[in-house]
């Protein structure tokens, strides 16, 4: 099967096991070629954020991880993962994110850190890098992701401190006492510009202890027009370049804006691209364009199964060996290295 003959649209997710890497185990599509490298996943999260009346056991581990992109769902590779949702699912995700904020029921009940592990596991991701999100209303996320990441070698945990906590300081130093070997912001759901003042002290907090700063970086397409207008990528610049200290990576690699974020990546030597979300016409500019040094794998679980983003990178690197091998670990097991602190 050449490239110029490989399918690209499936009508589920166990349907990739067609594609000459993976195969079907128990109803599940796995990782079967021993030549692929092992892989580090640098975007999953857990349970994601809810208030915090609520509580979620992140330890138990289910039948099913249930995933925002469900098995049964249509899965694509030549568009944005995002656009693999249809209408109705769309729908669906969306009144999952808000109600389930809010009561701590649905699907996150099932995006624990076993279920995570178990489909790492499939496709042979050996370490993951698992990120929190720090909302204004009261919750818990950043304390629970750390809290678990510590107790488990598969992962490394990133805490997140809202950019207009009155008290940055005090959270970045009691997320650092729980093990968080990163930061994770996310502009249009925290409702921030990247570059405004109160979100500049927090990166110069993280440069001076050495963390990383993940960004969802860039418009999605399927947020609330509102919440777009943080994501513009021009509001990324001024941190990278003011900032040399600080390692920032862009998340999704800047979504729909990824020519600008190809272009900031190559501008700046302190900046890294995260691929989950693209699609695998946008995954090969940036490997063409970008410098892939400072390229780096995510599938964003659990919205995605780790095999949508691994099946664009292993078509892409067809051929490439020591490319595929840098994309999918070596550049974040530099990463990784570079900010690694003292137990």
């Amino acid at each position: 099967m050449t490239e110029e003959t490989l399918p690209l649209r499936f009508e589920t997710r166990l349907a990739l096991a067609e594609l000459p890497w993976f195969e079907e185990d128990h109803g599940e599509v796995v990782l079967a070629d021993k030549s692929v490298p092992p892989v580090i996943d640098t975007h999953t999260h857990y349970a994601l954020p809810h208030l915090s009346i609520h509580t979620i056991d992140i330890e138990r581990e289910t039948p099913d991880s249930n995933l925002l992109l469900g098995r049964c769902c249509a899965h694509h590779l030549d568009v944005r993962a995002n656009q693999c949702f249809g209408p109705n699912e769309l729908v669906g995700l969306k009144r999952e994110l808000l109600l389930g904020g809010l009561t701590g029921k649905g699907k996150r009940r099932d995006h624990t850190a076993p279920n995570l592990a178990r489909d790492m596991r499939q496709m042979n991701v050996v370490q993951s890098v698992v990120l929190a999100i720090d909302f204004f209303f009261p919750n818990n996320h950043a304390r629970d992701t750390l809290t678990t990441a510590r107790t488990r070698s598969e992962v490394v945990g990133y805490g997140s401190v809202h950019p207009r906590s009155l008290f940055p300081k005090v959270k970045l130093e009691e997320q650092l006492h729980l093990g968080a070997r990163g930061i994770k912001l996310h502009p249009p759901n925290q409702t921030f510009r990247p570059d405004a003042w109160y979100a500049m002290r927090i990166y110069r907090m993280c440069g001076k202890e050495n963390l990383p700063v993940f960004w969802h970086a860039g418009p999605a397409g399927i947020e609330p027009k509102f919440n777009q207008s943080f994501a513009q990528m021009r509001h990324y610049e001024r941190p990278i370049r003011e900032i040399p200290e600080t390692q920032f990576v862009l998340g999704h690699a800047g979504s729909l804006q990824h020519r600008e974020a190809i272009a900031m990546q190559r501008r700046y030597k302190n900046a890294w691209l995260e691929i989950s979300g693209l699609s695998l016409g946008q995954l090969r500019e940036v490997i063409a364009e970008a410098d892939t040094d400072r390229v780096l794998f995510g599938s964003d679980w659990p919205f995605y199964h780790p095999v949508l983003p691994l099946a664009k990178v292993l078509i892409a690197t067809e051929g490439q060996p020591d490319l595929r091998r840098k994309i999918l670990h070596d550049n974040a097991a530099r990463l990784l290295e570079r900010t690694s602190r003292p137990i």
